[in-house]
């Protein structure tokens, strides 16, 4: 018997309300690719533990993953519908003889993935593992020049090139596991097809994270399907590291005075980021004030403009104001915001540090393995004389 995760009683009782859920679709076939390198070997007897190098999951409340020998066990936790479920697959080494479980199973190392999103890139990228990425949604939203060159070369395949994905190509390119992003009614027709055919979908809901190192975190699934776990021990301990080494200038801090709001009215809607968020997280790192600490929401808070508007006229700085990259491009959303104290004091900040004309957005990609850049982004905002030598990376101030 598995014993209980403390991560499941979490789930089971800081979930989110939210109206439909989500059904959940059996996997009816294997996964199957071909490889012969040296850590695919297997022995007959299979009591003999396989993966010597494992990965423990410290700060992710998404996934989970637990060893037996020649298999691993990957839990998927779906934490955002009225219905709380895990999806477990059986990760199994090839050439090994399959466990009787009703999981669907993944043969590992996996050797040919399509990522349907951006943030899965600097996955690839720490792992040294941009062979195995095989597809990927569309080019116009990537940053990396490496991966917009593999598809330019052809050794990458674009398989939602107008918009809807091409269930064909993903089939065609021998496509093992996809990795997409994972929300209420995520499962599209689309997804069910590759899971009819056996191709598991699996669910990424790293904006569920309640801090940015659990949302880095999920660089350890891609690790445990391609057998990287010594390499992802070693690279994500130094990211660890580096996000403590930034903790450690805010010992001092007790609490500032800068009132903070966020995002930006659409229609008569304004969402905010919910109080449990990994963006709120990083208001209460640095001590700041925000109307909504309280507020039990891991990602957004639905508010009325006019609720919002009332703390923007004294709040001290805006973050992330939607899609706006200037101050004109914010007062032609509402003229009204002109009156906001953040927009006369020019302390409007938003994610594009780095950003691509045609729509890349590296706080998506980079970014999201690089908890500590943002961190220290974050300290110098709100308390620029703690680090007074790092400039902006993945935030810019509107101008």
């Amino acid at each position: 018997m598995t014993k209980t995760n403390p991560k499941w009683h979490w789930l089971e009782t800081k979930h989110l309300s939210l109206i439909f859920a989500l059904p959940f679709f059996l996997l009816l076939a294997t996964c199957q690719s071909s490889g012969d390198k040296a850590s695919n070997s297997t022995d007959s007897d299979q009591k003999t533990d396989l993966f010597p190098d494992k990965v423990e999951i410290k700060h992710s409340i998404g996934f989970d993953v637990s060893y037996h020998g020649h298999y691993k066990l990957l839990h998927i936790f779906r934490h955002y519908n009225d219905v709380i479920d895990t999806l477990t697959y059986t990760l199994l080494q090839r050439g090994a003889e399959a466990p009787e479980l009703e999981n669907p199973v993944i043969n590992i190392p996996v050797e040919n993935i399509t990522s349907l999103s951006t943030t899965h890139i600097g996955f690839f990228n720490l792992l040294n593992a941009m062979g195995q990425l095989k597809g990927i949604e569309t080019r116009q939203y990537i940053s990396s020049e490496v991966v917009k060159q593999m598809v330019a070369d052809g050794t990458v395949k674009e398989m939602s090139p107008a918009g809807a994905l091409n269930v064909e190509s993903v089939i065609n390119e021998g496509t093992e596991v996809v990795m997409a992003v994972g929300y209420p009614n995520s499962q599209n027709e689309s997804y069910q097809q590759l899971e009819r055919v056996g191709i598991p979908v699996l669910l990424n809901s790293d904006w569920q994270e309640l801090d940015l190192l659990g949302r880095a975190e999920w660089v350890k699934l891609l690790a445990v399907l391609l057998n990287k776990e010594q390499i992802v021990n070693k690279e994500f301990a130094a990211i660890e590291a580096e996000y403590a080494s930034v903790l450690q200038k805010l010992e001092g801090v007790t609490s500032t005075e800068k009132m903070t709001i966020s995002g930006i009215a659409i229609g008569d809607a304004w969402h905010v980021s919910g109080g449990r968020s990994f963006a709120v997280n990083l208001l209460k790192l640095v001590k700041a004030d925000y109307p909504w600490l309280e507020d039990a929401s891991t990602g957004s808070l639905k508010l009325d403009f006019e609720t919002v508007y009332q703390q923007g006229l004294s709040a001290d700085i805006w973050m992330v104001p939607g899609s706006a990259k200037s101050k004109e491009e914010v007062i032609q959303r509402d003229a009204r915001y002109a009156d906001f104290k953040a927009f006369k004091n020019g302390n409007i900040f938003n994610i594009f540090g780095r950003y691509t004309p045609g729509g890349g957005n590296d706080y998506y990609e980079q970014g999201v393995i690089e908890p500590h850049v943002i961190l220290k982004d974050i300290v110098k905002i709100f308390h620029p004389d703690l680090l007074p030598d790092h400039d902006l990376v993945y935030h810019s101030q509107l101008k």
